[in-house]
């Protein structure tokens, strides 16, 4: 027997923050705009703002319904069944891509004789014991590190600031080269990290607070996209548009340059925790998310899909044969597919379902508890 379990609106939000950041400061997003990535980033933030009023739209329509749901509503049991099933592929896919990460980020910066396997194994591993504990759980997990992610990261910006390594003019000229840099840089940005945003469907019908959903969401979404686009200023003003756009881990190049009073360095400890807190973060709410979405699809229990899907994950972790691969997958591929999740579908939800009144018994199938705890 299962019970729903459900989430308050401040563990939401901080979902949403910890989500969107993960381990998105270490890297310079839009680097190919050279110094105007923080411009390309603002935009890009804009416009996941708008995709994330879509998102809210839709889950207004039917407050009960997860993601798998409201497909089943949208476009019938059979049609919207099969693209909840690519939905849970497509999670469990980008959690692949943060395992895979974590592995090569930590044998880059921290354990280089440590093998890559063992890294993804214990980091999914924790993924997997989280789930199993349920919904909430991971809820109260984000709450106890959110306050670690501020800290830290509020510590990196000021160490930086009091080292004298800010030079503003790092970001000059603005919009050298024109405006089609930026604009070219845009829709990467919007697809990552933005509109990611699209994941929270699966677990914001699970909000108790409904008539705040609204407010929480649109305000989570705006602290954390002003916190990347400052980031992201940050770096390029200490780097430069050249160097950090040739470093791998720029927010960690910025942190080895600090100098403080002679005595307070080698601040590396810092950004290897916030690399795997935000991963962490990251891998879960995508296994998360993939392990609900077959729930609702399949009718089967939490017990019966957690250990299947993680074994996909890791499995698939190996099939790319390095770093560069992985990164070209990524940046080149998958950026310029993922769109069709994130703003295809869910558009054409919205205006398909414009003349629809949602029924819970028209998604039909599944379960509909996503965030159920398997008793």
């Amino acid at each position: 027997m299962g019970i729903l379990q459900q989430i308050d609106k401040k563990q939401l939000s901080l979902l949403i923050i910890v989500f969107l950041i993960g381990s998105t400061p270490l890297f310079e997003l839009g680097i190919e705009a050279k110094q105007d990535a923080w411009l390309a980033m603002l935009i890009a933030a804009g416009a996941g703002m708008l995709l994330t009023v879509m998102y809210v739209k839709l889950q207004q329509r039917a407050p009960n319904a997860g993601l798998a749901d409201l497909l089943k509503y949208h476009f019938g049991r059979i049609l919207g069944g099969s693209l909840a099933t690519i939905y849970a592929i497509w999670f469990a896919y980008e959690s692949m891509r943060n395992v895979r990460d974590v592995g090569e980020l930590t044998t880059m910066a921290l354990l280089g004789l440590t093998p890559k396997w063992i890294i993804m194994f214990l980091i999914l591993l924790l993924s997997a014991y989280t789930i199993s504990k349920g919904i909430e759980v991971f809820a109260r997990v984000v709450q106890l590190l959110f306050p670690l992610v501020v800290l830290s990261y509020s510590s990196i910006i000021l160490l930086i600031f009091f080292s004298g390594l800010v030079k503003f003019n790092q970001l000059l000229p603005i919009l050298e080269r024109g405006p089609m840099p930026v604009l070219k840089a845009v829709p990467d940005l919007v697809a990552f990290p933005f509109a990611q945003m699209v994941i929270m469907l699966v677990f914001m019908h699970l909000v108790k607070e409904k008539k705040s959903l609204e407010r929480v969401t649109y305000r989570s979404q705006l602290s954390v996209s002003l916190f990347l686009v400052l980031m992201n200023a940050l770096v390029l003003c200490v780097l430069g548009p050249q160097l950090a756009g040739v470093t791998s881990l720029p927010l960690l190049e910025v942190v080895q340059l600090v100098r403080l009073a002679n005595f307070l360095e080698r601040l590396d400890i810092i950004v290897t925790l916030l690399l795997f807190i935000g991963l962490y973060v990251k891998i879960t709410t995508l296994y998360f998310a993939s392990v609900f979405t077959m729930i609702a699809v399949t009718g089967l229990s939490s017990r019966n899909l957690l250990f299947p899907i993680g074994i996909f994950i890791y499995a698939t972790s190996f099939l790319e044969p390095n770093n560069t691969y992985h990164l070209w997958i990524g940046l080149e591929i998958t950026l310029k597919i993922v769109p069709v999740f994130q703003i295809a579908f869910p558009l054409l939800m919205l205006v398909v379902g414009i003349r629809k009144r949602y029924k819970p018994e028209a998604a039909g199938g599944g379960r509909r508890a996503e965030g159920v705890k398997e008793k």
